[in-house]
């Protein structure tokens, strides 16, 4: 029995030294060796790693990796004296744990002093930019890229004491309050009022050219038709002519007659009532007997 209990206490006193002893990093993190409260060795390679028990040293595990903080959203002001809700975000990546520990003391104390050093560059940066240069239908007007690019720069360059590497500094996204979301909306309505306008206006110019070519085009035709259709009749009128003199030429008298038949037809309509004397020249003419 008492090797069994002598066992079980060897056991046990093993599994606390190891604890108590040991370090263990994993993949994508380092682990600072700290004495008293002060950093005094770094391991970044992952593995199995021993060390004095506490309270002689203690162990800050880092995250090696790339991490995203992503603040609350902000509000903003213009230079034009609009006010935009911005939602950014910094990727950084802590590079040297010592000195981010006696800096910023923790994750949470970096993160309160990058939060700190956006809000206020992005401040800045708005100031003097105009809402069309955040919102607007020409994307090439559009100066993201810009401020990030200035973003990264300046938050890169207030954050060397903090022993971390800034990747990039982007917004995220941007929401406006109300009353600006109409304003941009009514923009936007005016805008496309305006292209359109102008297709129209062009569509009409277009419509008045064609159908102008097409008047044209079609008086031409007609012209060229009447004169055609001139022409022809002319020439059959004088043909007609010709007919008409060579056969009256042949008998006088009934050319005489026939015209005479043409006035009558012409003066004496269809309800004409017209009184004559017996020796009339017309009565002659119409009830005249070829003499035997």
């Amino acid at each position: 029995m008492n090797k069994k209990y002598f066992f079980i206490v060897l056991m046990f006193f093993v599994l606390l030294t190891s604890y108590l002893c040991t370090v263990i990093v994993e993949q994508g993190s380092t682990s600072v060796i700290m004495k008293f409260g002060k950093p005094v060795r770094v391991l970044n390679e992952p593995g199995l790693y021993f060390k004095l028990p506490y309270p002689l040293n203690s162990v800050e595990k880092i995250d090696a990796r790339l991490i995203l903080l992503s603040p609350k959203p902000s509000e903003f002001l213009t230079s034009d004296k609009k006010n935009l809700i911005i939602e950014n975000a910094i990727c950084y990546r802590i590079t040297d744990p010592i000195l981010y520990l006696k800096t910023v003391r923790g994750i949470k104390g970096l993160e309160i002093r990058l939060t700190d050093l956006l809000s206020s560059h992005t401040g800045l940066l708005l100031g003097v930019r105009e809402l069309s240069d955040i919102v607007n239908t020409d994307i090439s007007k559009i100066k993201f890229k810009e401020m990030n690019d200035k973003l990264t720069e300046l938050i890169k360059k207030d954050s060397e004491d903090f022993g971390v590497s800034i990747e990039q500094v982007l917004i995220k996204r941007i929401m406006l309050p109300y009353e600006n979301t109409i304003a941009v909306y009514n923009r936007m309505r005016a805008e496309r009022d305006r292209i359109a306008k102008k297709y129209l206006a062009e569509g009409e110019e277009s419509a008045l050219k064609i159908r102008a070519e097409a008047d044209k085009t079609a008086r031409t035709e007609i012209a060229n038709a009447n004169k055609k259709s001139a022409i022809i009749m002319g020439k059959a009128d004088a043909e007609a002519m010709k007919m008409y003199a060579e056969a009256f030429k042949s008998n006088l008298e009934f050319y005489k007659f026939f015209r005479s038949l043409d006035v009558y037809k012409k003066i004496f309509g269809e309800k004409s009532i017209i009184v004559l004397d017996e020796s009339s020249p017309i009565l002659k003419t119409l009830f005249s007997e070829k003499k035997k």
